[in-house]
């Protein structure tokens, strides 16, 4: 399981190819704990920036 020093700022995730069209990422714990333990997240594509948000799935 990958530690994350106190006060990290920046992530590097590893990704994985789930053969079904879709990619598998493994979200850090700092990001969830700030994101407030979301049951979902949703990503917005704004310009040429990516916005990462707390959701839920639908």
């Amino acid at each position: 399981m990958t530690r994350w020093k106190k006060d990290e700022k920046e992530f590097d995730v590893k990704l994985t190819n789930d053969y079904a069209g879709s990619i598998i990422c493994r979200v850090p714990k700092p990001i969830l704990e700030l994101l407030g333990k979301p049951s979902g997240i949703r990503f917005v594509i704004s310009g040429k920036k990516i916005v990462v948000e707390a959701g839920t799935k639908k």
